[in-house]
């Protein structure tokens, strides 16, 4: 390692200096003067601290080669990233700083991110007049410079001071990076539990937001948090995207939260009650000896603790009839045996001991013992197909199983099975599909919490006769040698919890379907 560095050149370099005055003048002089406005004096400090700051710490440091000069910069980088994104980050940096005579009050703001260039120029300006050969400065001239600079990073940052006792004198209010915030207007501090929906639940934002005690599960929510909010404070709560919370206290029955970020986006917000945002808190008030949140738009009734059960013209789907499969290690053997079990699952034994397993309709296992087996994976990814809404792409995948007699295809995804994905040469033609809602059934929540709405299949084409109606559990024949389509589950799940299924759930909808022909070459 190359150590021809030092670093307290770069503490007298002019591009330093003057970031050091502009650090100085800004933060003691233009902050809450009036003469810029607050969010240009609050990048200025980002700016010029973050020219100031890595030089002060290598010269702290006595760094003297350019690796270590670099990881300076790298080290202040991620330190303001951590307290500009994440309130826990702040908040451990002002815990810390109150150990110190310089207290800091840090505010989360992702924006601030943008003065982050300034550590690439740090880096190549002031780098290179650390490396620069040239007669050592006095070192009264490298201390004083130190000393000021560490002075500036400590104070830039530093809490108000207290207000009490000057007239027109009030300290700014602080504030979090939330969408919304929960403000505690009594007269006492009070425990609120928070239940956020777990990080595997995908969900479609516009149902949800249509109907969210209906559309929502409680078995969707992950375990309460505990925050005490003292009286004039107040909770925040983010939402990158679409989210849901479950709240509730003593006093305080269980009550729903749902919003988009498009809704309510994140930014700073006041975490007083004092001077709330005018559409973004939600007040936590007296109702007589109980507890109450005001009306907001983000506001709903918890959904039920039991969720009502399915209607009979859903029944069908409701039932626990699943597709799933194991691959085998060898993509061809002798089948040796098969066992099924009453849950709808069946062993193939192949030869030298290895078994694989396929849950299915006992119509796809039209295999006898003695059959050499030829087994391989499908995977989809990509194409266009009838039966899919518009702009969203096929995603599934299955097994390919063929014998001397016979071959099956199933599959699991938002598309049906057809010969077409397995590269059957002379495959028959492609029938076309369409899916629609089952009539009478606005859909139910299942034992994972998820909302399933069951569909119904329309198949027409060059490969069925007519129109066929489809459900699942259906079967249906196909022509021109195709065999038959068995549907064994086709629903719509706009909530759903990636964690309870198998099967790809990127899309809303889940298809799982399975083909038997009587031929190996369909």
């Amino acid at each position: 390692m190359y150590r021809d560095l030092r670093a307290f050149r770069s503490l007298l370099h002019p591009l330093w200096l003057g970031a050091l005055a502009l650090l100085v003048l800004n933060d003691h002089a233009l902050k809450g003067s009036g003469l810029l406005p607050g969010w240009l004096t609050g990048k200025l400090s980002d700016l010029a601290g973050l020219l100031v700051a890595p030089a002060v710490l290598a010269a702290l440091l006595r760094l003297s080669s350019r690796r270590a000069f670099l990881g300076a910069h790298l080290v202040t980088g991620a330190v303001f990233s951590a307290i500009k994104l994440a309130p826990e980050a702040a908040r451990a940096l002002e815990g810390l700083m109150a150990l110190t005579p310089i207290p800091w009050r840090i505010t989360v703001d992702p924006t601030d991110l943008i003065a982050l260039p300034a550590l690439l120029v740090s880096y190549r300006v002031l780098g290179e007049a650390a490396r620069r050969p040239g007669p050592a400065p006095r070192p009264v001239a490298h201390r004083l410079a130190l000393m000021a600079g560490s002075l500036a990073c400590a104070a830039t940052s530093r809490a108000p001071e207290p207000c009490d006792g000057i007239d027109g004198c009030a300290p700014p209010d602080p504030q979090e990076l939330a969408s919304l915030v929960i403000g505690n207007t009594t007269e006492t501090e009070q425990l609120i539990r928070v239940r956020r929906l777990r990080e595997s639940v995908r969900l479609d934002c516009g149902v949800v937001l249509a109907d969210p005690t209906s559309a929502l599960s409680r078995d969707l929510f992950a375990n309460a948090e505990t925050w005490l909010i003292q009286p004039g404070r107040a909770l925040p709560l983010g939402n990158g995207g679409c989210d849901a919370y479950l709240i509730d206290a003593d006093g305080l029955p269980l009550t729903l939260l749902a919003w988009s970020a498009a809704e309510f986006p994140e930014q700073p917000l006041v975490t007083s009650t004092a001077n709330p945002p005018s559409d973004r808190m939600i007040t936590l008030q007296r109702a007589g000896a109980r507890l109450e949140l005001a009306e907001h738009p983000a506001v709903f009734p918890a959904p039920p603790l039991e969720a009502p059960p399915p209607a009979d013209v859903c029944s069908v789907s409701a039932e626990e009839s699943r597709l799933d499969w194991t691959l085998p290690v060898s993509e061809a053997a002798v089948l040796t045996g098969v066992t099924s079990s009453p849950d709808g699952c069946h062993a193939l034994e192949l030869e030298r001991g290895e078994t694989f397993f396929l849950c299915a309709p006992d119509e796809a296992i039209p295999f006898r013992e003695g059959d050499i087996l030829r087994v391989s994976r499908v995977d989809i990814d990509g194409g266009s197909y009838p039966e899919l809404p518009r702009n969203e792409q096929a995603f599934a995948r299955g097994i390919h199983i063929e014998s001397q007699t016979h071959a099956v295809l199933a599959l699991q995804g938002n598309v049906l099975a057809r010969w077409s994905m397995v590269g059957t040469q002379q495959a028959p033609p492609d029938f076309s599909a369409d899916l629609t809602p089952v009539e009478g059934c606005e859909g139910f929540h299942d034992a994972c919490g998820s909302l399933v709405a069951p569909l119904e299949a329309s198949l027409l084409g060059e490969g069925v006769s007519g129109i066929v109606s489809l459900r699942a559990g259906g079967r249906a024949e196909l022509e021109d040698g195709a065999g038959t389509l068995l549907l064994v589950r086709a629903d719509d799940m706009p909530v759903r919890d990636a964690e309870c299924f198998t099967a790809p759930i990127d899309e809303p909808r889940l298809i799982e379907s399975v083909l038997v022909a009587a031929t190996a070459a369909p």
